[in-house]
């Protein structure tokens, strides 16, 4: 195969994993319910990754999401 059009397809593929990556961080959005199971608001995938290192984040047998918590946000974890 040619230098060039290998260097042209891993250019393209390094663009589309970038663009998937911002797709993924910035418009991807997840409904989340809060602690009563009401009310469910939209979260960023970047919130929920937090959310869910802090232990804030419970999935539901059907596959929902639910906050386990109300009101500020649990620590971070020390480990």
């Amino acid at each position: 195969m040619n230098t060039k059009i290998r260097q042209t397809v891993s250019l393209i593929c390094c663009a589309l994993g970038l663009i998937l990556l911002l797709y993924g961080t910035l418009f991807h959005l997840q409904s989340v319910s809060n602690k009563d199971g009401k009310d469910p608001t939209a979260m960023q995938e970047s919130q929920l990754v937090l959310e869910a290192s802090r232990g804030g984040l419970h999935r539901e047998q059907d596959g929902s999401l639910r906050l386990t918590y109300s009101g500020k946000p649990p620590a971070a974890c020390p480990t």
